[in-house]
């Protein structure tokens, strides 16, 4: 892969350092990296190693220098590299971020051209490093690109609750650390000859940036350093970094020093050799990466900084520790008694305890924290982006209409696994999306978003596009509103008339009640280009309403594509949703939904009464946790709630805001009992049993493509009922989960099928 890296400089620090080793690994990949910013040590290392350089003032955002830099880059685009045109360009910090979201946008509406042939569009993609300060103009600028990797998990919160951003596309990595650079075995010599140091007496290090922002704990070493050298005449303190703050803290430590008598706080100043400070350490202090430098050379270290302290470091912080990336964000600070109370601790201990210590924080950085396991998020995060749809201001390959834009988790779920399947099938592809809130919808999927109720709009689109899909759900039903199956058919009908080719995409169909509506549809199906239904019911229905029997393909819901979280991010998503304490396969999942329309109504009090019981006979028969999860808020929230109300059982309720979520949280689940389709489907997929609380056909053809006879109207369902059908799956849970997996891999199968038809018609077309 070709690849642009851009960042405002490369100087010493904690963002330098991660750019730096993400640089090297790749190149170690084989990957082509270019690197364009304000220059620095790091990037003088880079060259040597095979790292092409483009030197811009991305350092600062003075007018003039931001328009150098959008020239440059602009620059560097339209020319390449020795390798070719750049397949991906990769901002770090906002700077960057800003003015490549401006070139990509530019490239998006003025596509670039050489030889008479269109380049296509690099894709564009940033890291999110720090909580930035924040206001209305940041918030309205900031770019965050079309997918983002954040270096942890409140940085993750801060993007969605300050941006808005969509959690699903945002990742998360770790600081990478090179174990052999930074080892105990690293030679320490040198600094001990060039500041007067003896190898004999003990060390204390702290290390960071000494500017205003980081430098809080340094002052506070420094205050502290005449007690410590009161109770420990062999220690020596080194003060590691350079900064704004520098020359105020070396005053302060001249001042240390003078009170005790004798030098025991050394200033090194900003230094490039710092692998070497980390492994001459006894005791380390900071935060971030330097704490982390320094466990992998095996140090014991106290985690303090500016943003919060957790003390000495033990297996009890490990969590709290890597969901703030070792930055202690909301952890609290230390007062100077407290942090030398820590320190005294850490020196009081013997040799062997604080080698112990030192062994187990390598071991943490041996599991969780290598480049090369940073490298490969990296690299998910650069097929993530190649794979999705191009976001286009000309012409769309594909509409795709639905039920998107509602808050509805499972139509959602539908818009995103149909979008990015093509886009996999199909590289390149251009797809535009019919939302009921274009613009917050846009932001939300990366995708072209056009409001579906503006007809004209939609008409003008559909002049340029290629394929039209109706895509996933039960759109054709009139159970709802007649007006809405009549929206779907027009869509279609438009699209035929203005030359599109047409697709019912995995629809399920029904219930149609209404002769006029029967008429309408079996009609306007019968005129499209290609059909397929997620259900054999579904194909029935269609076949009775006069389509050709023979033009119907059986198909399955799409959310069938999707695949669970691995292990590590399942229990970050739990530990996020406030599970954590929940072991895999000791909770149920239970989905529901109103009944009726009115704000009492009877049946939904009754289904709220009988599914708290269910909660209650869950935890005192079977030791299970009842986990409620109201999918759509505005229509499940209020029955979630009286359901919780009416239980005496330790019932959660949780607020999952993806079908990344949905499915974190029902593979680890014992079954789901669920109305919800999607809920049902998510389980299935994870090869999850299921029990279906049925309000709509869709349930029990679901359960009957899945082979279990476990679904009761939910409209008469008792508690008992449903826990004599718990006690059941649970006699035979293998047994259910090998059919349920069976089942499930023939729906992907069929899935897919639709997939390459799709791809196949934009080939064509194209």
């Amino acid at each position: 892969m070709n690849i642009l890296m851009v960042t405002m400089q490369m100087q010493i620090g904690g963002a330098e350092t991660h750019i730096l080793e993400l640089c090297r690994a790749l190149v170690h990949r084989g990957h082509h990296i270019t690197l364009a910013s304000n220059g620095g040590v790091y990037a003088d290392m880079l060259e040597k190693e095979g790292v092409e350089l483009v030197t811009l003032p991305l350092h600062t955002k003075s007018p003039g220098a931001v328009a150098a830099s959008f020239a440059g880059l602009d620059r560097c685009i339209r020319q390449g590299n020795a390798w070719g045109d750049y397949d991906l360009v990769h901002a770090h910090a906002r700077i960057p971020a800003w003015i490549c979201g401006g070139l990509w946008d530019r490239y998006r509406k003025h596509p670039l051209k050489r030889n008479g042939k269109e380049v296509p569009l690099f894709r564009f993609v940033t890291t999110a490093h720090l909580n930035f300060s924040i206001n209305p103009l940041w918030r309205r600028i900031s770019r965050w690109g079309e997918r983002t990797m954040s270096v942890s998990e409140d940085i993750v919160d801060y993007l969605v609750d300050e941006y808005g951003f969509a959690r699903e596309r945002i990742q998360t990595t770790i600081n990478g650390i090179d174990l052999e650079k930074f080892s105990p075995d690293t030679d320490f010599t040198p600094i001990l000859e060039e500041f007067g140091l003896e190898r004999n007496r003990r060390r204390l290090v702290y290390m960071s940036r000494l500017d205003e922002d980081r430098a809080a704990y340094a002052y506070t070493v420094a205050r502290i350093a005449p007690a410590l050298a009161k109770n420990h005449p062999d220690l020596d303190i080194l003060i590691v970094g350079g900064g704004t703050e520098e020359a105020a803290i070396r005053n302060l430590a001249e001042q240390a020093n003078e009170k005790a008598g004798r030098r025991i706080v050394t200033m090194t100043g900003g230094r490039a050799d710092i692998n070497r400070f980390c492994a001459a350490a006894d005791v380390f202090v900071g935060v971030s990466r330097s704490v982390l430098e320094a466990m992998a050379a095996a140090k014991p270290v106290i985690v303090a900084g500016n943003q919060g302290a957790l003390g000495i470091f033990d297996e009890s912080k490990l969590a709290d520790a890597m969901d703030t990336n070792f930055c202690c964000r909301g952890c609290g600070d230390f007062t100077d008694e407290q942090l030398l109370a820590e320190i005294e601790t850490m020196l009081a201990e013997s040799p062997e305890t604080l080698s112990e210590r030192g062994n187990w924080c390598r071991d943490v950085i041996k599991q969780y924290y290598t480049a090369e396991r940073m490298a490969g998020d990296y690299e998910e995060l650069y097929t993530r982006a190649m794979a999705s749809p191009v976001v286009s201001d000309g012409e769309s390959d594909v509409i795709l209409s639905g039920y998107y834009g509602f808050g509805n988790m499972g139509d959602e779920s539908l818009l995103s696994v149909i979008s990015a399947s093509l886009a996999k099938a199909c590289p390149g592809v251009k797809i535009t999306a019919l939302t009921r809130f274009p613009k917050k919808d846009a932001y939300r999927t990366g995708l072209r978003c056009v409001n579906r109720m503006k007809l004209f709009s939609v008409w003008r689109e559909m002049g340029r596009g290629k394929l039209f899909l109706s895509g996933g759900g039960s759109l054709l039903q009139d159970a709802t509103s007649g007006k809405s199956l009549q929206y779907y058919t027009l869509l279609l009908s438009l699209a035929k008339k203005r030359g599109m080719q047409t697709m019912v995409y995995a629809n399920g169909i029904g219930p149609i009640r209404r002769e006029k509506n029967r008429a309408l549809t079996g009609k306007t199906v019968s005129a499209c280009d290609r059909i397929s239904v997620r259900d054999p019911d579904s194909l029935e229905e269609l076949a009775a309403m006069g389509v050709d029997r023979a033009k119907i393909r059986l198909s399955a819901d799409p959310a069938f594509l999707l695949v669970p979280p691995a292990k590590e991010e399942r229990t970050k998503i739990l530990r996020r949703l406030g599970l954590a304490d929940l072991e895999e396969g000791r909770y149920v999942v239970l989905s529901l939904r109103r009944l009726g329309r009115g704000r009492e109504h009877e049946g939904d009090i009754r289904l709220a009464g009988e599914a708290g019981k269910l909660c209650d006979i869950l935890q005192q028969k079977f030791g299970l946790t009842a986990v409620l999860v109201p999918m759509q808020p505005q229509n499940d929230a209020a029955i979630c709630a009286m359901a919780a109300e009416g239980a005496s059982a330790d019932v959660r309720t949780i607020h999952p805001v993806s079908a990344e979520d949905m499915l974190a949280v029902t593979a680890g689940a014992k079954m789901a009992v669920g109305m919800r389709l999607h809920c049902l489907i998510y389980a299935a997929a994870a090869g999850v049993p299921v029990i279906g609380l049925s309000y709509d056909p869709k349930i029990d053809a679901l359960m009957k493509c899945l082979h279990q006879p476990y679904v009761y109207d939910a409209g008469t369902a008792e508690a008992e009922t449903l826990a004599a059908a718990v006690e059941e799956v649970l006699q035979k849970e293998d047994a259910v989960r090998e059919t349920i997996r069976e089942a499930a891999e023939l729906m992907r199968e069929r899935c897919m099928e639709d997939v390459k038809t799709a791809a196949g018609i934009i080939k064509n077309k194209r």
